[in-house]
C-alpha cells in the first residue's frame, strides 16, 4: 500500500461521511449549510480520485522497474524457444516487436507468420522428413 493509496482511502471516507452529512442537513431544513457540505465532499472526492491516480503511476512505474529486470534475467517463452524464434506466447515479455514485421510479407502478418508469399525474405520452408 502506497502513501497515495492510504490518503485517497481517508479522502474517500470524510467524501461519504460529508455527504451523508449533507444528506441529514437538507432533511433538516438546513439548506444553506447543506450546500457549503455537499462542495466540501466534492472537493474531498476529486482529491481522492487524484490521489487513487498517483497511486497508479507508483504501480505502474514498480511494474515497469520490475518487467525490465525480469526481461534481462528470464529466458524467453517455451513456443519461442521450439519455433526459433518465430512465435511466441501471449504472456511472452519478449514478443517482437512491429519492427521485425516490417521486413515480411502481408500473408505472413496476417497469419502471424504461419504462412508467407515466395518472395518473402523470412520464408523458411520445414520438411516432413525427419
Amino acid at each position: 500500500m502506497t502513501p497515495a493509496l492510504r490518503t485517497a482511502r481517508w479522502l474517500t471516507a470524510a467524501a461519504t461521511l460529508s455527504s451523508g452529512t449533507a444528506a441529514y442537513l437538507v432533511a433538516t431544513g438546513s439548506y444553506w449549510f447543506a450546500v457549503g457540505v455537499v462542495y466540501v465532499a466534492g472537493v474531498l472526492a476529486w482529491c481522492a480520485s487524484r490521489d487513487y491516480a498517483r497511486h497508479g503511476r507508483i504501480q505502474l512505474q514498480a511494474l515497469g522497474r520490475t518487467l525490465t529486470a525480469i526481461e534481462s534475467s528470464t529466458a524467453c517463452c517455451h513456443l519461442a524457444e521450439h519455433s526459433d524464434g518465430q512465435a511466441h506466447n501471449p504472456s511472452c515479455l519478449r514478443r517482437p516487436t512491429s519492427e521485425l514485421y516490417a521486413t515480411c510479407c502481408v500473408d505472413a502478418f496476417v497469419s502471424r507468420g504461419a504462412q508467407h508469399e515466395p518472395t518473402c525474405p523470412s520464408r523458411t520452408t520445414r520438411s516432413s522428413a525427419a
